[in-house]
């Protein structure tokens, strides 16, 4: 019996002393510490509205007349309106005028290119040739409403800036009515009636 459990202790030694060793030998080895601090991905995120270049987006035509007038024009409206220096309004009207021939000079250039184009249709051809002469008359009115207002004959200036308005406005009707409604036409139209309409309330504080 002495011996049996002498043989079972010894044993049972054994059997530890092997636990150990596999337990040793499925722990992983110490080695250098290699963990980095992970980098943050970068996301992207696509805009829904993205902000265009200034060569993508032209501006439009009626933008470019604004900033083209930075003293004068539809941009003074409102502080035109709210002005009491009633000895400047004569002035001012004439400066409004002077810039309105000036910037019809300039798109009559403009159409005759369009003009000029062998893909321009027949209609607009028509429309186009009207415009030239509305726009020279639209010119004419605008040096006789500088005489008129030189002369200190003020009813007769206000009939005539009205007119500069009217013609440009037939150009426009021409395109409607033949074509449908041209954009660049339209803000032109739209232009000049706003120039036209200050001058007007210029020419009340004369």
């Amino acid at each position: 019996m002495a011996f049996t459990s002498q043989r079972l202790t010894i044993v049972s030694l054994l059997l530890l002393i092997v636990g150990l060793c596999c337990e040793s030998a499925r722990l992983p080895a110490p080695g250098p510490n290699l963990s980095t601090t992970p980098t943050p991905s970068r996301t992207t995120t696509s805009n829904p509205n993205p902000t265009p270049s200034g060569n993508d987006t032209p501006m439009s035509l009626a933008e470019l007349f604004e900033l083209a007038m930075p003293e004068i024009g539809v941009q003074m409206r409102r502080k035109l309106v709210v002005s009491n220096n009633n000895q400047e309004g004569s002035k001012v009207a004439s400066k409004q005028l002077q810039a309105i021939e000036h910037k019809i000079s300039e798109f009559k250039s403009v159409l005759k290119k369009r003009l000029a184009d062998p893909k321009t249709s027949e209609q607009m051809r028509e429309c186009l040739s009207q415009c030239q002469q509305n726009f020279e008359d639209a010119i004419d009115g605008v040096k006789t409403s500088i005489e008129s207002i030189d002369k200190k004959d003020i009813p007769k200036a206000n009939v005539d800036v009205s007119a500069i308005s009217t013609d440009v406005n037939t150009c426009h009707d021409c395109f409607i009515q033949m074509i449908g409604e041209d954009k660049e036409i339209r803000a032109f139209d739209e232009w000049v009636r706003g120039v036209t309409g200050d001058c007007l309330i210029n020419l009340q504080k004369h």
